[in-house]
């Protein structure tokens, strides 16, 4: 076992300085079209056995993306290889090492599951009510997420005035978006028209990262996305409270001080 995890790091590392960022990748409105004109295509989706069974492309095989480089396949010819769709890059990881196997010429399903769902394309998924799950992304996660078409939905208000350690009310600032992912896109409605991610027919829609201050409001919204048929987004774990300590564990921002927790009973605190 622990020669399939270090076998499977080295694969990963090897793969993310190779070919797995740039590979080429399909839209779903392409992927059905080309099998509306009688096109063989087979889809591997890489996403764990677990999730696999909730629902998953008719016909698709699942191999889980660490289990890929070893993986023996025939000779599949086109392959569409895709993941969750909400961040992860194991599709594009798998699709190099594919390609690497004789008689196999794969690529990324733009946008993965999520987006497959989006442009209501068939599943197994069963019909009805299922549980409320609400995906979620952790800091480090978005931070190493390779996805261009990522757009930061701020659901964030201003928090009420606090009194700190008998100072004058203060309201520590929010952490700014802009600053902590260069180049992200930011919107505070998940509906609001951008001439980058503007829908347009046949387009993957962008991931959307769900970004409260632990009021509820990034739920609430998803219920309302999901109302709506868009299935591609996820919550930001944490929130604000998570994002104002740059995603360390154990610290904990208050007013324009940082705790840090030790043990219980003990902090030590650094003011600025």
């Amino acid at each position: 076992m622990t020669m399939k995890i270090s076998l499977f790091i080295r694969w990963l590392a090897c793969a993310v300085v190779g070919s797995a960022v740039t590979a080429s990748a399909i839209s779903p409105a392409a992927a059905r079209k080309l099998l509306d004109s009688g096109e063989k295509i087979t889809f591997i989706d890489v996403r764990l056995n677990v999730l696999f069974q909730k629902g998953h492309i008719p016909g698709a095989i699942n191999v889980p993306a660490q289990l890929v480089p070893e993986k023996q396949l025939p000779p599949l010819g086109q392959v569409v290889v895709y993941d969750g769709g909400r961040g992860e890059d194991t599709a594009s990881l798998a699709v190099a090492a594919l390609n690497k196997k004789n008689g196999i010429t794969a690529e990324v399903l733009d946008g993965g599951y999520a987006a497959w769902e989006m442009a209501q394309a068939a599943t197994t998924k069963p019909r009805g009510v299922g549980p409320e799950e609400m995906p979620l992304i952790t800091y480090a996660q978005l931070k190493n997420t390779k996805d261009s078409d990522v757009v930061l939905v701020d659901l964030r208000q201003s928090r009420p005035l606090a009194h700190v350690a008998g100072n004058a009310a203060t309201a520590p600032p929010l952490t700014d978006l802009q600053t902590e992912f260069p180049g992200a896109t930011i919107v505070h409605s998940p509906f609001e028209a951008s001439p980058h991610h503007a829908s347009a027919a046949g387009a993957t829609p962008p991931l959307l990262v769900l970004i409260d201050n632990g009021d509820g409001s990034a739920k609430n919204m998803a219920r309302v996305l999901k109302a709506n048929g868009n299935t591609r987004f996820v919550i930001l774990a944490g929130g604000e409270q998570i994002l104002s300590v740059h995603g360390q564990k154990g610290l904990q921002r208050i007013g324009s001080s940082v705790t840090i927790r030790t043990s219980p009973g003990t902090s030590l605190t650094n003011s600025p």
